[in-house]
This record gives C-alpha cells, sequence and structure tokens, in this order.
C-alpha cells in the first residue's frame, strides 16, 4: 500500500511551500543554511565570558549579524551597508520581520516624540530636523517571543530572544547594541 504524501500539491503539482523557518531560536546549521555562508563577527551584548559568538551574513546591501549562545541564535541585527544611512523603508522593514515569523504576527509601536523645546528669546541660525521616534516590535507566539527596535532613522534594526531554554536570560541594552554597531 503506497504511503500517503506528506505535502499537499497545489494545483501546478508541486508540493505548497510551508513556512520560512524562523531565525532566532534556530541551531547554526540551520542558520548558515537559511542565509548563508558567514564570517566571525564581533558580539553585540558584550558577553562573550558567558559564550556569545556572533557572526556576520551580507547580504545585498546589508549586513545580518546574528548572535549565538550555546549554538542557538538569540539576536539578529540587520544593518545597511550600502546606500543611503537611513532607517528602512516599510518594505525593507517586512523583510526583515519575516525572517524571524509571519510578517502580520508581528506588533509595532512609535515611541513618544520628544517635547518640543520651549521658545527662545535668541534668534537661530538654522532649524533642527525633529528627531524620528523609535520604534518597537514584539512577536510573540506560544514557544517564544521576540523583541525588536530600529532607531528612529537610524540604518539598522535588532531583535532580540530574551529568554530560551536552558540558557541565560538577555536584557536588552539599546545603548551598548547602539555602540556596537557604530
Amino acid at each position: 500500500m503506497p504511503k500517503p504524501p506528506t505535502k499537499t500539491p497545489d494545483a501546478g503539482g508541486a508540493p505548497a511551500p510551508s513556512a520560512a523557518p524562523a531565525v532566532l531560536g534556530s541551531s547554526k546549521q540551520a542558520v548558515d543554511a537559511l542565509l548563508g555562508k558567514p564570517v566571525m563577527a564581533r558580539g553585540l551584548l558584550g558577553m562573550t565570558a558567558q559564550g556569545e559568538k556572533a557572526y556576520t551574513y551580507p547580504q545585498a546591501g546589508n549586513d545580518i549579524i546574528v548572535g549565538f549562545f550555546d549554538d542557538v541564535a538569540r539576536y539578529l541585527a540587520v544593518v545597511r551597508t550600502k546606500g543611503p544611512k537611513t532607517g528602512f523603508s516599510p518594505a525593507e522593514m517586512s523583510s526583515i520581520l519575516a525572517l524571524n515569523g509571519p510578517v502580520g504576527s508581528w506588533k509595532s509601536e512609535q515611541s513618544q516624540a520628544p517635547a518640543p523645546a520651549g521658545k527662545s528669546s535668541k534668534p537661530t541660525k538654522k532649524s533642527v530636523p525633529a528627531e524620528i521616534p523609535s520604534t518597537y516590535f514584539t512577536l510573540s507566539d506560544k514557544d517564544r517571543q521576540i523583541l525588536g527596535w530600529q532607531p528612529g532613522g537610524k540604518p539598522f534594526v535588532f531583535f532580540l530572544q530574551p529568554s530560551h531554554p536552558g540558557q541565560p536570560h538577555l536584557l536588552l541594552n539599546e545603548w551598548q547594541v547602539e555602540r556596537a554597531i557604530g
């Protein structure tokens, strides 16, 4: 008796596409298979004594830096290396968010813009551009939670899986990450 198919074919006869694997929470081997050949990178959390190892996966115009603890991906940063040194567009952010889960499952929230400064009696020579607020991202599903942040107008975005079974809890320190990325 033949075995039933494991994947349902679509109208064209090809197997139905499965969900892409998430980077965070995956093994180094799985991340290498998904993103390609990496090169060593400097850790972004400053936790080498606790087993932090980081790798850069060069992509078209961006570097994807993935940090591992005990061979499990726990953080990911996407840094624009070519083109304008600005934040990512909504389309670019959608492709970045898809590295860890369906785009529709993410929640985002912008930080409050700083209060405008009071009027000064001194004339100003040039106007100061308004600060772009940071955007914070959250993905929660049955097995994990991922936190992310894009500092307003900066050419990088950072994601962290704060907890993973059998591993130390990681805290997001925005200042440390921004300083390490440069």
